[in-house]
């Protein structure tokens, strides 16, 4: 019985990743990332069609939905509770009962509210809290701050909601100057002279530790509140259409475009890109490593710790890239086997170059099954040791009847490494 059941929910969930496709599909049909009405209604129609008839709780979007999608909604939206007022929350709540009708219709308001209510709050959330950053924290008041989600409101005014975000700055900004190194927080003579700096190096006083500790404080947050501006309306009808299926039950899931792809490359083992492993670094994008054979590798010049401040698709004009999220940085440097990307990027001294790379596909070795013997030398017996990192399968090549490797062949091949 658990296994028929099993074998249930993974075709259900394979036919949820084939309307997941369709509906990434859709979003591209003119190459941008909005979505217009029609996507919108298309969209809207495809999953409360597909949903209703094939959910195994065969639940209907209705009232009950309705309200469960809208409170997981606003969790996406504020799970802090740090923006929104309690009287943005309220205007966003008329909505509740209305999003089965919206789904029905194909034409949704409460994405568009939602995003217009938080792009316009976070401007007046961030000055707060540079505000507050830029004075002095009292710290020989005996206070307290609470940090249970689900203990705390909303804030009703914009003076609690500054008095909360105080509270907890002083908190952060305490933590961050606890956490300096030993030999900081202590003076001079109160070190232990092995964990004593050189001489040489300069002490910092208690202020220049406190002034330090809230400027990184605030560079959090200014990281923070940037990734809200740069959030565009495509990503509030995801997370949208993402607390309408999250309504239904917590395995079932609206998964974007963009989601998508990962999803892709996670599970196939493979992607066509350039073959490096990217970071965000407080506004710039850093590569991390390369990856060993793959087309940054073979052209030499892209190293780790190179920043990358310009992206060109072949012979196009660059899009500047300092200050975008890395998201966005990696779907304009990801692209087709055989395309070009150009990447103006700054070395660790200084230098600034343009790089060509020619995309290409790049095999993930670390996510395929790897295999051993062991032999105990004392006994002479010897022990088979498969190593499974994941659960692959390339659909895409499956589909098509092309092959592409999966985890089930890997484990019947001899995966040894080569002597």
């Amino acid at each position: 019985m658990k296994q028929i059941l099993f074998k249930r929910f993974f075709i259900f969930s394979f036919l949820f990743s084939l309307l997941f496709f369709v509906s990434g599909h859709v979003q591209a049909i003119d190459g941008t990332d909005e979505y217009t009405g029609n996507k919108v209604m298309l969209l809207s129609y495809l999953i409360r069609n597909n949903i209703e008839a094939n959910h195994f709780s065969r639940k209907n979007i209705d009232d009950n939905i309705s309200e469960a999608a809208f409170g997981l909604y606003l969790k996406q939206l504020d799970f802090q509770k740090m923006i929104l007022l309690q009287e943005d929350v309220e205007i966003l709540r008329k909505y509740s009962k209305q999003i089965d009708d919206e789904i029905i219709s194909g034409k949704l308001e409460l994405p568009i509210k939602g995003y217009a209510t938080l792009s316009a709050r976070a401007v007046i959330v961030s000055e707060m809290v540079k505000e507050i950053l830029s004075g002095d924290f009292d710290f020989t008041t005996k206070e307290s701050v609470e940090t249970s989600i689900e203990k705390t409101d909303y804030s009703k005014t914009d003076l609690d909601l500054k008095e909360r975000w105080r509270k907890l700055l002083k908190y952060q900004v305490l933590q961050q100057y606890l956490n300096q190194p030993e030999d900081q927080l202590l003076g001079e003579e109160e070190t232990p002279k092995p964990f004593r700096k050189s001489e040489n190096k300069k002490q910092q006083t208690g202020e220049e530790l406190r002034k330090s500790s809230q400027d990184k404080v605030l560079k959090t947050y200014e990281r923070f509140f940037s990734g809200i501006s740069q959030e565009k309306e495509v990503e509030h009808y995801e997370r949208f259409f993402t607390a309408l299926t999250y309504a239904f039950d917590p395995h079932t899931e609206y998964m974007p475009p963009v989601s998508k792809e990962d999803f892709d490359i996670q599970m196939s083992g493979s992607l066509e890109g350039i073959g490096a492993t990217l970071k965000e670094d407080e506004n710039y994008i850093k590569v991390v490593t390369i990856v060993a054979g793959s087309p940054a590798s073979r052209q030499k010049e892209l190293q780790p710790e190179d920043i990358i401040l310009k992206v060109a698709e072949g012979a196009n004009e660059p899009v500047d890239i300092i200050g975008m999220r890395l998201r966005d940085a990696v779907k304009l440097i990801r692209g087709k086997k055989g395309t070009e990307v150009r990447l103006t990027i700054k070395k660790p001294d200084e230098k600034i170059l343009t790089v060509s790379i020619v995309r290409d596909v790049i095999q993930i070795e670390d996510t395929f099954v790897k295999s051993t013997i062991l032999k105990d030398d004392e006994t002479g017996n010897k022990f088979g040791y498969i190593k499974i990192p994941s659960f692959y399968r390339d659909f895409e090549k499956t589909v098509h009847g092309a092959g592409g490797r999966n985890s089930t062949d890997d484990v019947r091949t001899d995966n040894r490494p080569e002597k």
